[in-house]
């Protein structure tokens, strides 16, 4: 690939005619032992070795936004997720000879193995189960022979080895509460993510055993396994977003991600656009309100201005300083969701804002626009956690007190 094939590319992902742009002779397939939550207990050279983020909260504690409740609660999100996550780690290897649940064969009460007679069918109804296990979005998405995205090792630094029979990923977004978001990056917002990445381990772990006891093989994921928002984008399910989170044109950012790779024959969807890579070119919002200044401002690169292993080189995109944004989680005693509560995409449902993201679609010169009222309106502003605790719906429904 020479600079001609690379300027290519670089034209047909901005203009949406691509989900990505991938530079092969450059790009690897990556390692999860790279990801900041994994080099913080091995890498000597990270910044943050060896340090926790809670190891602050005894300072923080009982100032406003980080009170006892909001860190007890924050840690309990986190319950079910942590719990699955130790069973989806037993992922047989190249250099483990244990064997694995997650990828035998398995039909309940003795009945034979489903064979689909219709793919689009079988496709919906996963799809369906997706929604009743708690995903507000679905997808599917084929592994293509590389496994460009597919981890190459997990955080024990083992080969993984993925069976050329599992050519499917699931992926299904879990949404977050939007109000808590805007506490960000106080506990509330804290709460909200821990509690999606629980519910995505249910769903993802539901959804495995369903196919498991249709006969086939399933291995669910939250963040293991293969990189989460590249396979959502391929699942049609969103763009890239400047802070490398997936925007989706509903829910925005206010959303995490599960998955299930899968041998079960499945019908997968395409690539969507609605102009949301073209949108962040102008916005830069999240980088504006980044406190630790870990979102590149400029355009898109094929190489990371930073030097950290947690980036891997030869995609097109803004890539994200997580060395620094993790030193920002320490500083602050609990994760941080900025970004996520800044973008103009994370909008709770409305007439207005679907009008909006029609203009952003079909009529990407009017963006500036959208950006000035989003700021003159008071979009994204941090809000108190006292509103939080107030009030009265959550996941946009209507609580009763």
């Amino acid at each position: 690939m020479d600079s001609n094939d690379r300027e290519r590319l670089k034209r047909d992902f901005v203009n949406g005619r691509i989900p990505f742009a991938l530079d092969k002779r450059v790009y690897h397939p990556f390692s999860e032992r790279d990801v900041i939550f994994s080099r913080v207990w091995w890498d000597k050279s990270f910044l943050a070795f060896g340090r926790r983020i809670s190891e602050r909260e005894i300072e923080m504690v009982d100032r406003k936004g980080y009170s006892r409740i909001g860190y007890a609660a924050s840690s309990a999100s986190w319950m079910v997720h942590n719990n699955l996550a130790r069973e989806f780690q037993r992922v047989k290897t190249g250099n483990s000879s244990v064997a694995n649940p997650y990828v035998q064969d398995q039909a309940s009460s003795g009945l034979p193995k489903y064979e689909s007679v219709d793919v689009n069918l079988t496709t919906d109804r996963i799809k369906r189960l997706g929604q009743i296990f708690g995903a507000c979005d679905v997808g599917v998405a084929t592994i293509d022979a590389e496994e460009h995205f597919v981890y190459s090792h997990n955080r024990r630094g083992e080969r993984i080895n993925l069976s050329k029979r599992m050519k499917y990923v699931i992926v299904m977004l879990i949404q977050m509460d939007y109000y808590a978001l805007l506490t960000s990056p106080r506990l509330p917002a804290s709460i909200t993510v821990g509690n999606a990445y629980s519910r995505a381990a249910f769903a993802s772990g539901c959804m495995a055993e369903t196919i498991r006891n249709l006969g086939y093989q399933a291995i669910p994921s939250v963040n293991s396994m293969g990189l989460s928002v590249p396979l959502a984008v391929l699942a049609g399910l969103g763009e890239f977003g400047r802070n490398g989170l997936l925007i989706h044109p509903k829910f925005g950012q206010a959303i995490r991600i599960a998955k299930v790779f899968t041998d079960l024959p499945l019908t997968p969807d395409s690539p969507i656009t609605f102009g949301a890579v073209n949108f962040c070119r102008l916005c830069k919002k999240c980088a504006k309100f980044c406190p630790s200044r870990s979102i590149s401002d400029g355009e898109p690169t094929w190489e990371s201005p930073w030097d950290t292993p947690s980036n891997n080189n030869g995609v097109y995109k803004w890539y994200v300083n997580a060395d620094t944004c993790y030193d920002f989680w320490i500083r602050n005693s609990t994760d941080c969701s900025n970004c996520i509560r800044v973008c103009p995409f994370t909008k709770p449902p409305g007439l207005l804002h679907d009008v909006v993201r029609f203009f952003i679609r079909n009529f990407p010169i009017l963006n500036r626009i959208w950006i000035k009222l989003d700021y003159l309106m008071g979009y994204g502003k941090s809000k108190e956690a006292d509103k939080f605790w107030t009030s009265e719906t959550y996941l946009n429904e209507k609580v009763t007190r």
